[in-house]
């Protein structure tokens, strides 16, 4: 790949200036003013961009100042590369190690097109001919890496009296075009972690295939990032309260506690009893399972997915189970409130849209719809009701019912009962939890009033074998006053 040599030359043309005072000059042909200063033998020429004369005597006065300021020693015929190392040495303990590595080599870049130019005569011609050129060679981000890096390396150097101005600051970037986020869906995650394990064939593949399956579960049910699952250790786990601590890659404002959902707690507990490990061993041994990933998708015809992806997919499956964005990009270890996760994860997964938008409806609600009382819930106490005549009749509602399912220990069936019951016998407070185990969301208070729409939901989301064990025991009052199928016809029905 050519490298363009950055190298002062003297101006061209045959533009008449005339001295106006001292180191002030005008051109006569367009009427700008310009400076031309001199110290230790050094010449300074520049535009004061005005034809206005008192302007250009403030312009000037301020550019003699900047002149002074310079360092006029061994210093100032510093090149790039060295001036781009001194500041590096002053601000890498500032900047995580993923984030160095990545500044070095934009460094290593940077400094083999500038090659032995001093930072001096480095003008902004030279850095507009290394955008042209390293703008059509790499990738937008790339391109913004190096350019960033190379506006930071220029700044050290003026503020360090190296050079007047930053010759980089008119750079723009590239338009980065936001990748499309990729996520799995729940079946084929399945899918590609049993792939994983299966061996190839070779003495240490099965160990290997292990590790690389546990590590796309841990990336997948935490949300960590790659270096983060990899720097994680036994002694992170709180199993007791169920949390993780995951230690940032990206700043100490990224370390964090996270709850552990259900999976990622047994996924831990087996893994622990399989490799018996010391609480400072790491939870998951190996760096990456790039090939074996790729191998999985390519045997199931799934595109390819990288570990970032399964980071998303925790993202994705958090939101769609009804968990606020603010609380998700915390997990995540974002800092910023929220917004960059609203940004990637706003449009979520094109099932979970269709099924979302299938529940709105712009018609007026049925006559059908019976809300469930929704002023007796401030009537409860401790678990009993404020006045007699709530108390008879909740006493009077219990009296259908040959089996009391709003004392079960069974979600399913207080949560049954209680859709199927107008009056409301158990406490709002309850009703939510339950409603909340049950659907495997929560469960807002002003949904409890169509209480249609939550057993139809509630169908989808529970297995036919489980409502079938359940749903027979509690007689549905509100299929009675509808019209509507019974339990036993509803999932006949839907089969």
């Amino acid at each position: 790949m050519k490298r363009t040599h950055a190298k002062s030359t003297e101006p061209a043309g045959q533009s008449v200036f005339h001295k106006v005072a001292e180191n002030l000059y005008r051109l006569e042909s367009s009427g700008g003013y310009y400076a031309l200063v001199k110290r230790a033998g050094k010449q300074f020429r520049r535009s004061l961009k005005t034809k206005d004369r008192k302007l250009a005597e403030r312009r000037l006065s301020d550019l003699k100042a900047k002149v002074g300021a310079l360092r006029i020693s061994d210093d100032a015929d510093l090149n790039f590369r060295q001036v781009a190392n001194y500041w590096n040495e002053a601000t890498k303990h500032t900047i995580a190690g993923g984030t160095l590595a990545r500044r070095n080599t934009c460094i290593k870049n940077l400094s083999e097109f500038f090659r032995d130019a001093t930072i001096r005569n480095i003008e902004v011609r030279h850095c507009e001919q290394w955008a042209a050129t390293r703008g059509s060679e790499v990738a937008a981000q790339t391109f913004a890496h190096e350019l960033d890096t190379m506006k930071s390396v220029f700044k050290y150097a003026v503020n360090h009296g190296l050079i007047l101005a930053n010759p980089a600051a008119s750079i723009k970037r590239k338009k980065i075009s936001n990748r499309k986020i990729l996520t799995p869906a729940r079946e084929q995650f399945q899918e590609i972690v049993a792939e994983m394990r299966k061996s190839d064939g070779r003495s240490d593949s099965q160990e290997k295939a292990k590790d690389g399956a546990d590590l796309v579960e841990f990336l997948a049910y935490s949300g960590a990032r790659l270096g983060e699952a990899h720097a994680a250790r036994w002694q992170d786990v709180n199993f007791k309260n169920g949390e993780i601590w995951i230690h940032g890659i990206k700043s100490e404002a990224s370390d964090r506690l996270i709850p552990m959902p259900r999976e990622l707690k047994a996924f831990l507990e087996r893994r622990k009893a399989e490799t018996k490990p010391q609480r400072t061993d790491l939870i998951i041994g190996i760096k990456s399972a790039k090939r074996s990933l790729a191998r999985a998708c390519r045997k199931l015809g799934l595109p390819r997915f990288t570990h970032h992806d399964f980071r998303h997919y925790f993202a994705t499956t958090c939101i769609e189970e009804g968990v606020d964005i603010p609380t998700v990009s915390r997990w995540l270890g974002h800092s910023d409130g929220g917004a960059l996760a609203m940004q990637r994860y706003g449009h979520l997964r094109r099932e979970h849209s269709l099924a979302m938008m299938k529940r709105v409806s712009f018609a007026p609600r049925p006559d059908n719809i019976v809300p469930l009382p929704q002023s007796k819930a401030s009537t409860f106490r401790g678990g009993s009701p404020a006045t007699t005549g709530e108390r008879r009749a909740i006493a009077k509602a219990k009296t259908k019912y040959s089996y009391p399912w709003w004392a079960s220990e069974v979600p399913l069936e207080v949560f049954w009962g209680q859709l199927n019951e107008e009056t409301l016998i158990v406490p709002i407070e309850k009703l939510l939890e339950v409603a909340k185990q049950v659907m495997g969301r929560q469960v807002l208070k002003q949904e409890l009033g169509d209480r249609l729409a939550l057993i139809d939901e509630l169908f989808e989301r529970v297995p036919e074998a489980t409502l079938n064990e359940v749903l027979p025991k509690i007689p549905s009052d509100i299929t009675s006053q509808t019209g509507r199928p019974g339990p036993a016809q509803s999932l006949a029905q839907r089969h």
